[in-house]
């Protein structure tokens, strides 16, 4: 039977003009878009090469003479995980009646597979409160139907492979008619007007709702209300609205279980629209919220040194938050695919996020989950982005003769077109002038052998259009050496032969002890301190592929210090195996040189040789022999 339908689907391509979406295919082929894919790879493999070709477009197929190799009793078998999204999926989804002999003739597996699949299945999931079971040969799951629906989410979104939910991706799973009538009404009632709907949320709201109209069509109605907190007449007004378009356009009726559980997806995804005023944002997150934003955003400002206390900020931050602590509380949580990608690219952002979260946490009695991390590290990104920090910029002083004239022009150019990597903090005309000041970059017009005595570059004043490119990288070329010399003139203040470890076997338990109690032994660390490098850890995990840089959210250290371990067998970090770890205690007067060493040593781990050659390193001197050279 599978065979024919290959062969089939590869005959309707030939039949076409246009490329075919596998949405299209599955209709023809009376399949799901999971096993047109499935039949896709098969085909290809059982040719030895690309018949049918994928493109953005869809699918086409070559034309070939002799479709014989598709007569072949061959099949590649999905994985055990494949398997599990599938029977979870046809069962949940498409409420077909799974037999468990029929299944495993359609899987190409045995029944005691099957039965495996189903034991391991009922330890992954058990998570979610459900339980995988046979009755009279069918495949049951048992659980309540919230318990099924959070289950069909998770998988879905597992499907994504951390890519962003969209409305292709929830297509593969749902009817694409239903989605785009969703979508509409999301648009409707969301999109205009008094609400804002960012991205995040609208493909969240778009997969909770397929998935309660799917449920209810199928007679599988919540039996059980989950409270809200308070509950607004103008929200409760809209909710209705919203509840009898959705009847309406499905055809289906919702009881008041269902309609609370709108009036949820509401209230944790959807944020008003609010002009620049905080008495309106007052009204809307309530007097406590915003007092409680505003004191986490002192601390914030008194630990890192960045000012979030900007209408600006403070407006639309205070709005997420305000949904966010209600997700919190209901145990729901919005998913954000770009979570690691954001932890791993900018660890001092992503930290004030952490640090946000877990007062928050502490304020609230919530637990605020790592894709809530990332919604508040955006917020604080972009915030900070805005500001454009000169902390980075380097300075620089303008030499030009003064008979030429020509200082304002280039001054104004430079400023404009450099704005965000130097300042130009003065403008001379002579070499006499040039001893009195300190900078980090001589620009100039004269050429002369004694600008080799400086960081220097030379311009020319009717061509500054074309030494853009130079220019930038002089630029970049002395920020580098910045972050190195920082390095080198504090190596040894930074770094304490006692402080390094090289550990044959442990945890990342063990080792952040062992480590922190040095510390506190040698003085430079309070007690606590231990205490806050776990709660961070904890938050979310610091490692970055094998390496890991475990710290406290605090800076309060005595002193400025990095503890290093080494470990050639690696230390199990979580999903991480971590062969280097540097733990770092920072005092607030070194607030930098948490940046520094992450751009700086941490880059020179992306090198596989210099990383086997420090995780074989049994001496903070090897260490040391190994990174100074190479910064």
């Amino acid at each position: 039977m599978a065979i024919n339908k290959k062969k089939n689907l590869i005959l309707y391509l030939w039949e076409q003009n246009v490329p075919c979406t596998a949405a299209e295919l599955a209709d023809v082929l009376n399949v799901s878009v999971r096993t047109v894919k499935m039949y896709v790879k098969e085909i290809n493999a059982l040719a030895h090469h690309k018949v049918v070709l994928s493109s953005n477009k869809g699918y086409t197929a070559l034309k070939i003479s002799d479709l014989s190799f598709l007569d072949e009793p061959q099949t590649f078998a999905m994985s055990y995980a494949e398997r599990s999204v599938y029977i979870i999926k046809k069962i949940l989804i498409e409420h077909r009646p799974l037999n468990t002999f029929d299944l495993c003739d359609e899987l190409f597996i045995s029944y005691s597979t099957l039965k495996s699949d189903l034991a391991k299945m009922n330890t992954l999931y058990q998570i979610f409160h459900v339980h995988f079971s046979t009755q009279n040969d069918l495949i049951q799951i048992q659980g309540s139907e919230k318990d099924k629906r959070t289950l069909l989410s998770s998988i879905i979104r597992q499907e994504t492979h951390s890519r962003i939910l969209d409305l292709d991706t929830l297509k593969q799973s749902f009817s694409p008619a239903e989605i785009e009538k969703i979508s509409q009404i999301l648009n409707d009632f969301f999109k205009q007007g008094t609400y804002n709907l960012n991205n995040f949320s609208y493909t969240n709201l778009l997969l909770h709702f397929a998935i309660l109209i799917e449920r209810v069509k199928t007679g599988n109605s919540l039996s059980e209300i989950r409270e809200i907190m308070t509950k607004n007449p103008e929200e409760l007004a809209l909710v209705r609205q919203l509840s009898d378009r959705i009847e309406q356009d499905f055809s289906i009726t919702l009881n008041a279980y269902e309609k609370n559980e709108i009036y949820i997806f509401f209230k944790t995804n959807i944020n008003y629209l609010v002009d620049s005023n905080y008495d309106k944002l007052r009204e809307v997150i309530g007097e406590d919220v915003l007092d409680v934003i505003v004191k986490i955003m002192a601390e914030v400002s008194q630990l890192y040194s960045i000012d979030l206390k900007h209408e600006s900020f403070i407006i639309p931050f205070g709005l997420h938050i305000k949904a966010l602590i209600t997700r919190a509380s209901l145990g729901k949580y919005n998913r954000n695919p770009l979570s690691e990608k954001i932890k791993q690219d900018c660890p001092i952002i992503y930290d004030i996020a952490i640090f946000i979260a877990l007062r928050l946490s502490e304020i609230y009695q919530v637990a605020i989950a790592e894709d809530e991390v990332a919604f508040i590290f955006l917020h604080v990104g972009t915030e900070i982005d805005r500001q454009n920090s000169s902390n980075d910029k380097l300075k620089c002083v303008l030499l030009c003769s003064d008979y030429l004239g020509l200082e304002k022009k280039i001054y104004a150019q430079l400023t404009q077109d450099y704005a965000d990597e130097i300042t130009i903090d003065a403008v001379v005309s002579s070499y006499e002038e040039l001893e009195r000041q300190t900078f980090d970059l001589l620009i100039t017009m004269i050429q002369d052998e004694r600008n080799y005595n400086y960081p220097s570059l030379l311009i020319l004043p009717f061509q500054l259009d074309k030494q853009k490119n130079e220019i930038r990288e002089k630029i970049y070329e002395i920020q580098q050496v910045k972050k190195k010399e920082l390095i080198f003139n504090h190596f040894d203040h930074y770094f304490h032969p006692e402080l390094f470890f090289v550990i044959e076997n442990g945890s990342r338990e063990d080792v952040i002890q062992k480590v922190c109690d040095k510390m506190e032994a040698l003085g430079y660390v309070s007690a606590s301190f231990k205490t806050f490098v776990k709660e961070r850890e904890n938050a979310s995990s610091t490692a970055f592929g094998s390496i890991a840089i475990p710290h406290s959210v605090h800076m309060d250290a005595y002193q400025t210090k990095i503890g290093i371990a080494v470990s050639r067998s690696g230390i199990t970090w979580g999903n991480n195996l971590v062969n280097i770890m540097l733990l770092i205690a920072i005092n607030k007067y070194d607030k930098q040189i948490l940046l520094t060493i992450n751009e700086s040593i941490l880059s020179l781990f992306e090198n596989p040789e210099i990383l086997s050659r420090v995780k074989n390193t049994s001496s903070l001197a090897e260490f040391k022999e190994i990174i100074l050279p190479n910064l």
